[in-house]
């Protein structure tokens, strides 16, 4: 198992979690593989195996791209749309909208 889990109690499982490893039986069968996603119903399953707990995967945080590097993505994609050409009015709003919403201005945090 890598270090990136958490053995979580049955009565904490909800439907969402992923596997850290190979879930196993008292028979060596296995119940689920690494992994899979756990639903209401395999959760269930679970329980009617006598499965005490289970490796989850932890959440990893994912890097937050840096302002700059937004911006040079959203210039890229705008590429053919002119900041000072107002003919194209539409596609500068919808520009100004996204940069604002994927820079955070005049976003509540």
């Amino acid at each position: 198992m890598s270090d990136t889990y958490e053995l979580v109690p049955m009565a904490h499982l909800f439907p969402g979690m992923v596997l850290a490893d190979v879930l196993l039986d008292e028979h060596g069968h296995v119940l689920l593989a690494q992994g899979a996603v756990l639903s209401e119903a395999t959760i269930a399953s679970l329980a009617r195996h006598g499965v005490a707990a289970v490796p989850v995967a932890r959440a990893v945080p994912l890097e937050q791209p840096s302002a700059e590097s937004v911006q040079q993505r959203l210039d890229h994609l705008f590429r053919r749309n002119d900041r000072d050409d107002h003919g194209d009015w539409a596609t500068g709003l919808l520009r100004g909208y996204i940069e604002d919403y994927r820079l955070k201005r005049g976003v509540a945090p």
